[in-house]
C-alpha cells in the first residue's frame, strides 16, 4: 500500500548505471520514487523494483515535453540524470546528444518551475574543467574549459540552470567526478571499470597518457551524495564538486592498484594522447556543507570488481554490451533513429 505522505521522487534516467542505484537507496530512505526513463538499454536493471509499492515507472523521452509533464505530476523533488554521457558517444551521436542533455534540461527545468518542485537536483560533470595546468586543483570557482561536445552540453545547461534560478526555485548542480564501480547496470566505458576487465580477461593493459589525473567517485557514493543534498539545509542555488578530494588519481596509481590485486598483467603504454583532460578537483565544499564522507575507493571498487568477475556476478556479455565501442556503435544507430 503506497504512502502518500512520503515525498515524492522523481528520477529521470533512473534505469541507467546511476539511476538504478539511486532509486533503491532512495526507497530505503524513505521516498516514494517515480523513475522516468525511455528503457533504451532495456529494462533489467529495475526489473526487481516492479511489485515495489512506493516505485512507479513512467516511460517516456526526456525530449518530449508532454512526458515529462506527466511525469512531474504530484512530485515534490527531482533529480535529472538523464542524458547521453560521455565524450565518444556525444561525439558520435552529436544531435541526439545535444537534445537529451540540453534541450531536455531546458523543458525539465521550465515544467519543474511551473511545477513548483520544491528541490531540483542536475547531474554534471568535472570534466567541464577540461585540462589544468600543473598541480592545480579544481574548485567550484575554476574557469570552465571544455574539451568534449558532452562537457560543452553539460555547461551550456549549467548555465541555463543559473539564468533561470528564481527565489523559489534553485537547483543545485552536482559536478561528479568520473565514475567506477558495480551497479544493477554496469557500464564498461568507464576507466576503472574496463581496466579491470581487461586485466582479468585479457592479461594486458594498454594505457594512454598514465600521468594525467582524475576525480574518481563510486556509484554507490554518487547515490549518496545526491541523498545527501537532498536532505541538507543551506544547498539551495548551489554547485557542489561531487566527490572527495583524497580520491584523485593518475591513470598509473590506478593502473598500480590493479596490478597489487592481478598477477601476471602487461602493462603497454601508448605515445599517442587520445584524451586531453587532465584535472584535479577539490570537493571540500561539499563535505563543509553537508558533511558528506566517502565509503568507497578507487582500489575497494577494484576489489569489488574482481569478487564480482571472479564469481560471475559479472561477465563478458556484461563487459561486450557495454564497453566503450560497442556503446559508441549504439549511439550511431540511435542518433539515426531517433532525430
Amino acid at each position: 500500500m503506497k504512502n502518500d505522505k512520503k515525498p515524492l521522487l522523481l528520477i529521470t534516467g533512473g534505469a541507467g548505471y546511476v539511476g538504478s542505484n539511486l532509486i533503491r537507496e532512495a526507497l530505503i530512505s524513505g521516498y516514494r520514487v517515480r523513475c522516468l526513463d525511455f528503457l533504451i538499454y532495456g529494462g533489467k536493471s529495475i526489473v526487481g523494483l516492479v511489485n515495489h509499492p512506493d516505485f512507479e515507472l513512467y516511460v517516456g523521452d526526456v525530449r518530449k515535453g508532454e512526458d515529462l509533464k506527466n511525469a512531474l505530476d504530484g512530485v515534490d523533488e527531482v533529480v535529472h540524470l538523464a542524458a547521453i554521457v560521455g565524450d565518444r558517444p556525444c561525439q558520435v551521436a552529436p544531435k541526439l546528444a545535444y537534445q537529451t542533455n540540453f534541450e531536455s534540461t531546458q523543458k525539465i527545468i521550465e515544467l519543474s518551475i511551473k511545477s513548483k518542485i520544491k528541490k531540483f537536483i542536475f547531474a554534471s560533470t568535472c570534466s567541464n574543467y577540461g585540462a589544468i595546468e600543473g598541480d592545480a586543483f579544481a574548485d567550484e570557482k575554476t574557469k570552465l574549459n571544455p574539451v568534449s561536445l558532452y562537457s560543452e552540453t553539460k555547461i551550456d545547461c549549467e548555465k541555463f540552470i543559473t539564468q533561470n534560478s528564481t527565489d523559489e526555485f534553485q537547483p543545485i548542480i552536482l559536478r561528479f567526478g568520473t565514475a567506477y564501480g558495480v551497479s544493477f547496470r554496469t557500464r564498461f566505458d568507464l576507466t576503472v571499470n574496463s581496466f579491470v576487465y581487461e586485466a582479468l580477461n585479457n592479461d594486458q593493459l594498454l594505457v594512454f597518457a598514465p600521468n594525467m589525473w582524475r576525480p574518481f567517485v563510486h556509484v554507490h557514493d554518487m547515490s549518496r551524495i545526491i541523498l545527501t543534498v537532498l536532505n541538507s539545509e543551506n544547498v539551495a542555488g548551489k554547485i557542489f564538486n561531487a566527490g572527495s578530494t583524497e580520491e584523485n588519481y593518475t591513470k598509473q596509481q590506478m593502473i598500480e592498484f590493479i596490478l597489487k590485486n592481478v598477477n601476471n598483467v602487461k602493462v603497454h603504454y601508448a605515445k599517442e594522447i587520445e584524451d586531453k583532460r587532465n584535472y584535479r578537483v577539490n570537493c571540500d565544499f561539499l563535505r563543509d556543507v553537508t558533511g558528506f564522507k566517502p565509503t568507497r575507493t578507487v582500489e575497494s571498487g577494484i576489489i569489488e570488481l574482481i569478487h564480482c568477475f571472479k564469481n560471475g556476478i559479472l561477465n563478458v556479455d556484461d563487459y561486450e554490451q557495454n564497453k566503450l565501442d560497442s556503446l559508441a556503435e549504439f549511439y550511431k544507430k540511435q542518433e539515426k533513429i531517433l532525430t
